[in-house]
């Protein structure tokens, strides 16, 4: 323990506050003629607000402070704020203690006198208080996994556990206080600003080159679509300067900060256009295709946009266009067939476009002459890449990425490729003022959870496991009984198992700075097969259910993307190469590979009938034979990666009617298709299940988005 904290400890022990005495190493709260035990958590949060009474203190800040950032959803701050309430008497609907402010966090409203009493006059906590014993989880019913790839850890008697515990909570909540007090003397290089806090999302922000207006996108109040707005980084009213047709996105100023340039969506058209900053009349620059967008950029002189175009072969290659709409300009550059090249950038000076390369989750940072011509790689990171854009001196990129686990924002220089952490999470789609130093970016707020459905059924869906937390990449055991998914639900994202027998769910993985991607049942249920990226690698591991035991299947020299058991034995997995991805199958666990196909896109095996399927960058799902010459293609879906093959049948999404996403079934010996499930909710589509007898759909939903925008300034001065 830190000796500063040892002084703060013994010399700030009672905090005399609204006419009651609270002894902080005892946990107790004496007025009023009587005594009452606080919790730890509430304890720190009093401790953050009474630093600075009178103060707007963030939720975002007292999460990061009291639970170091792991507490999953905010609701465990909530329930602190409530104790707190309880102990002193407080009213939320008329505060005199703790103030709520809407959408931002909490004030303490009264004066703060701190007692220093005798060392000899101190109390130890008792010895049964859990540091979370006010914010239980599931993942206390049943043991974890450790990260380990050898053995389970044995199990401990009840009362070393406890004595432990007992230690733990001493230590830790003293190195709760001393880490809070040595990060006020150091505070962090950035202090973002929140420009918005609405209700609803809003998205994809882009500062004006002056830095004194940020552009985005939010719901409009009557239509529900998403419409451009404008307001300034200081208090301002919020306008929108469009007409309003439509569903609007993507904006981007001009180089001079006048106009505005969005994508708009009506009446299946998509169309590039642009509007005066300040409204105004619209003008219609490009078509552009409908679904099938990622942003687009406008050149510093203000003569071109650069866009990625998709080919009918599924892959996207960037073009630039006249601003003036005249047409395509001249851009010929090194890409390959089955490339995916998103989301251009022009450099400051406009001799430079970077650019997104790879499907998500698996892409990189690139750079290509604004004329065309030879392509340099900028990161290695393999990773997903929520957005980017240049420093205003042209010295390097600052992108949003996970690639350490969280979203977070990032800087790489040009020169030498050197990746460093801004130190700002979570946080995505940065963009950079080129003639100020700021930078805005969206704050995700947001939460997604398990949902199940009947398809031979009106009925809605049911939520599978509830919690406070979000959850992603859900599947179904072979008997229906057990769902393997992702969540943050303790705090970082981990592998959990559901057992609907016992309604109980834990975490398999403690892993920190490790994404997991996919998880994938055996035949007989007793496995689970995981991708697991660390370090702009991807690793395919395999756990046992029985033992918990795990195991490294994937070799060193592997960068799996996606793996799956193979029918009979061995596993199948899709590997990083040149051009796309490779699938390959492994006989047993760390074997050689043998190759099976090249640029593939998505792979499932049917482990009933020992088939397997796969689809490929710009074709349609295939039954993989011993021959590529005896393959065809059973049925071309729009999303070569949402499909699953189920009883006898092809599965696949697609885009319905009026903003609708629809489920459709194509039997094998049938050449259409009907729709068997529909939806205008917001699911994640291209990561679903279906049971065994495709009775039961499982989907990923997004239950809320309250996405906001942040501010940065100081960039510069900083780095």
């Amino acid at each position: 323990m830190l000796p500063g904290l040892m002084a703060e400890l013994s010399l700030r022990r009672t905090l005399l506050i609204a006419g009651r005495r609270v002894d902080v190493g005892a946990l107790r709260v004496h007025g009023a003629g009587e005594t009452q035990r606080i919790t730890p958590k509430a304890l720190g949060v009093l401790l953050e607000l009474a630093r600075e009474p009178g103060l707007t203190r963030t939720r975002e800040e007292l999460l990061l402070k009291v639970w170091a950032g792991r507490a999953g959803d905010g609701d465990v701050l909530t329930q602190a704020v409530k104790e707190l309430r309880r102990l002193f008497g407080d009213d939320p609907a008329a505060p005199h203690f703790i103030e709520t402010v809407p959408r931002l966090g909490y004030r303490l409203l009264v004066r703060v006198d701190w007692d220093d009493p005798a060392p000899a006059a101190a109390e130890t906590a008792p010895a049964e208080l859990s540091l979370d014993a006010a914010t239980p989880t599931t993942a206390a019913v049943l043991p974890a996994v450790a990260a380990n790839e050898a053995s389970p850890a044995p199990r401990l008697p009840r009362w070393v556990l406890l004595l432990s515990l007992a230690a733990f909570v001493l230590a830790g909540f003293s190195l709760l206080l001393s880490w809070r007090s040595s990060n006020r003397s150091a505070p962090p290089a950035y202090t973002p600003l929140m420009l918005t806090a609405d209700p609803g999302p809003e998205a994809l922000p882009r500062i004006s080159p002056d830095g004194a207006r940020v552009a985005y996108t939010a719901p409009d109040a009557d239509s529900g679509r998403m419409r451009v707005q404008v307001r300034g980084v200081n208090a301002s009213d919020v306008l929108q300067p469009s007409t309003g047709q439509g569903a609007e996105s993507w904006p981007v100023w001009s180089p001079d900060g006048a106009l505005l340039a969005f994508k708009r969506d009506q009446a299946g058209r998509c169309d590039l256009v642009t509007v005066d900053a300040l409204g105004g009349a619209e003008r219609v620059r490009s078509p552009c295709v409908p679904g099938m967008f990622d942003g687009f950029d406008w050149s510093p002189d203000g003569k071109a946009f650069a866009i990625a175009r998709f080919g009918h072969d599924g892959s996207a290659r960037l073009i630039r266009r006249a601003a003036d709409g005249s047409g395509d300009l001249p851009f010929d550059y090194a890409h390959s067939a089955g490339e995916h090249d998103l989301s251009p950038h022009y450099s400051p000076d406009g001799r430079s476009i970077a650019f997104r390369r790879g499907l998500s989750p698996y892409s990189d940072l690139y750079l290509v002459g604004a004329e065309g011509g030879a392509v340099r790689r900028l990161t290695h990171i393999a990773a997903r890449i929520r957005g980017f854009d240049w420093l205003a001196d042209g010295s390097g990129l600052v992108f949003a990425s996970d690639h350490e686990g969280a979203e977070a924002l990032y800087k790489v220089v040009l020169d030498g490729g050197g990746i460093s952490a801004l130190g700002v999470a979570p946080a995505r789609m940065p963009d950079i003022a080129t003639r100020a130093d700021a930078l805005v970016f969206e704050v995700p707020r947001t939460r997604t959870v398990m949902t199940a459905y009947a398809l031979n059924e009106t009925t809605a869906g049911s939520d599978v496991v509830p919690s406070t937390g979000s959850d992603a990449y859900a599947v179904l055991s072979p008997e229906g009984r057990r769902v393997a998914f992702v969540s943050d639900r303790s705090g970082s994202q981990q592998l959990w198992l559901f057992d609907a027998d016992s309604r109980q769910s834990f975490a398999l993985t403690r892993e920190g700075g490790a994404v997991f991607l996919y998880p994938q049942w055996s035949k007989d249920g007793s496995r689970l097969l995981v991708t697991r990226r660390q370090g702009g690698r991807g690793q395919l591991l395999e756990i046992d259910l029985g033992s918990q035991m795990q195991q490294l299947v994937s070799a060193d020299s592997s960068d799996v993307r996606f793996g799956t058991f193979a029918p009979g034995e061995g596993y199948l997995l899709l590997e990083n190469a040149e051009g796309g991805a490779k699938l390959s199958r492994l006989g047993a666990a760390r074997a050689n590979a043998q190759v099976l196909r090249h640029q593939v896109a998505a792979v499932e095996t049917d482990l009933t009938y020992g088939r397997i399927y796969y689809s490929r960058i710009g074709g349609g799902v295939r039954e993989l034979r011993a021959s590529e010459a005896e393959e065809q293609d059973i049925a071309v879906v729009p999303d070569r990666f949402a499909w699953h093959v189920r009883a006898g049948a092809l599965w696949h999404f697609d885009n319905g009617d009026d903003d609708e996403i629809v489920l459709r079934r194509r039997d094998s010996a049938q050449s259409g298709d009907s729709i068997v499930w529909r939806s205008r909710g917001m699911v994640d589509h291209r990561h679903f299940d279906l049971s065994a007898d495709a009775q039961r759909l499982l989907l990923i939903r997004m239950e809320r988005n309250d996405t906001d925008i942040g501010l940065l300034r100081n960039l510069r001065a900083a780095h």
